[in-house]
């Protein structure tokens, strides 16, 4: 699931955004996660792609400044933030680069 939304918006610049169950389908023999419904799907451009993947390297250094910028150049944030909010913001952002942390094993355990 990963891969495919990395993939989505990293390379076609698409993504089908309603992440609801019943539109992806799992094919057992051939391994392979199918999206069946594009009805919800948008476009991203290069400007915010960048800056997006910019968070998310952000996220993944914990470089709390880096994201805070970028988050706010791309109007994740409206500059009308309390500080709770400002930190809810940068924990949920670290949350989302999370998977990309290498473990002990060199793969990220989704179960715990």
């Amino acid at each position: 699931m990963l891969r495919l939304c990395f993939k989505e918006l990293f390379e076609w610049k698409i993504m089908q955004t309603d992440p609801n169950p019943a539109n992806f389908l799992y094919d057992l023999k051939k391994e392979r996660l199918n999206l069946i419904d594009f009805g919800a799907g948008r476009q991203f451009e290069d400007r915010f792609l960048d800056g997006y993947m910019n968070v998310i390297h952000g996220a993944f250094l914990e470089n709390r400044e880096q994201v805070m910028h970028h988050s706010r150049d791309l109007g994740f944030l409206t500059g009308e933030e309390n500080k709770e909010m400002l930190h809810a913001h940068y924990l949920g952002t670290l949350a989302m680069a999370e998977p990309f942390k290498i473990t002990p094993n060199g793969l990220y355990d989704f179960g715990s």
